[in-house]
């Protein structure tokens, strides 16, 4: 990985060089992690979980499970001072485009990743393997297709409606062959009281290998509020509404 030292010497100004020892500070302190979490969205309800229903938007391309981010878990504040251009995701932003499109009316894909990038990449970047933008991206790709979660639902018969819910332990029976018991089901409310099935949350490792002890990726369900959520666990004693996608109404698809 190209670190903050680097950074210093291409830039001019004391002050700038101050300003990036400070910044570096906080990298390589955020690399004591040893989890992370492969966070996919479910479009059909991501609207739902939106206090500000006109910033909503799901393009029309958008047909599955979306990549909401590969966030390393208890890193505290990562670093702003590795920079990320577009150019260098256009090896694979056709990919992204698919799997990772920003849900956000208005919002650039690229700042979503740019985002994401700073606030998680930057942290992830300490291991090798996403050494750079574009190997953290990658890896998060490469990681979305390995779990194909919406053939599987497909071929297990959980799928979307507004008229059928499923038990939670239902949805595990599907998802634990393929996860084990490495994950977390997330649900917003909607305006009728049903739980909806808004997030899947798989735990990692650093290596990118299934698992993580409780107590290493214990973290508070605070992931929602960038975008002014009410996301929270999936409650087990009701059942859960996995909704379709809706287009033209998608803060309120089955209303």
């Amino acid at each position: 990985m190209q670190g903050c030292t680097e950074f210093e010497k291409e830039k001019g100004t004391a002050n700038r060089k101050k300003k990036k020892a400070y910044n570096c500070f906080f990298i390589f302190s955020s690399c004591n992690w040893t989890c992370m979490h492969l966070t996919l969205q479910w479009p059909g309800s991501f609207c739902i979980g939106i206090n500000n229903k006109t910033i909503c938007k799901i393009p029309q391309t958008v047909q599955n499970w979306t990549i909401h981010g590969l966030w390393p878990v208890r890193t505290g504040h990562c670093c702003d001072c590795w920079p990320i251009y577009h150019s260098h995701l256009q090896e694979i932003e056709p990919e992204l485009t698919q799997l990772w499109p920003s849900l956000i009316k208005g919002k650039h894909f690229f700042y979503f990743w740019r985002d994401e990038w700073i606030k998680h990449g930057t942290c992830a970047g300490c291991e090798e393997s996403m050494g750079s933008p574009l190997l953290y991206f990658q890896v998060s790709v490469k990681l979305r297709k390995l779990f194909d979660i919406d053939n599987i639902l497909e071929s297990s018969g959980i799928k979307t409606s507004c008229d059928v819910s499923y038990k939670h332990d239902d949805i595990r029976g599907v998802l634990t062959p393929l996860l084990g018991q490495n994950y977390d089901l997330q649900c917003v409310t909607d305006s009728e009281g049903r739980e909806a099935w808004i997030q899947l949350k798989v735990h990692l490792f650093r290596n990118q290998t299934l698992g993580c002890t409780k107590q290493e990726q214990e973290q508070n369900f605070d992931r929602f509020s960038w975008f002014n959520s009410t996301g929270h666990p999936c409650p087990k004693n009701t059942t859960i509404f996995y909704f379709p996608i809706n287009y033209e109404n998608p803060h309120e698809p089955c209303n």
